[in-house]
């Protein structure tokens, strides 16, 4: 099943990647967690890696969507880790943290 706006890749046992298009809507965030957590869920899904790599900033709105994926995956007790992000991202999301991100951050897929 083919998700507007993501690509999301099965790229191991019980893992998949997660990589936003620029076509991606997130003001439709019920739909596309959904159907993002759906699909990695009933291929026995635990693992989620998105891919931050094109994402020069992250914004209260943007931080938002993914704290909501993130909770969403606890919920179903999937983890998510978020990759790839870069230094200009990672200086803009800690100025909108109050405590610890509901999703792990990595430098890439790990092993």
């Amino acid at each position: 099943m083919a998700i507007p706006g993501v690509h999301l890749t099965r790229i191991g046992k019980g893992n998949f990647l997660l990589e936003p298009l620029r076509s991606m809507n997130i003001r439709d965030q019920g739909t596309l967690m959904q159907d993002i957590v759906a699909q990695v869920q009933n291929a026995k899904g635990v693992l989620l890696y998105y891919d931050l790599h094109d994402l020069p900033v992250i914004d209260p709105v943007y931080y938002d969507w993914l704290d909501k994926l993130a909770r969403t995956c606890q919920a179903v007790n999937i983890r998510m880790i978020c990759i790839n992000m870069q230094p200009t991202a990672a200086f803009t999301l800690s100025k909108h943290l109050a405590g610890k991100p509901a999703f792990e951050i990595a430098l890439g897929v790990m092993d």
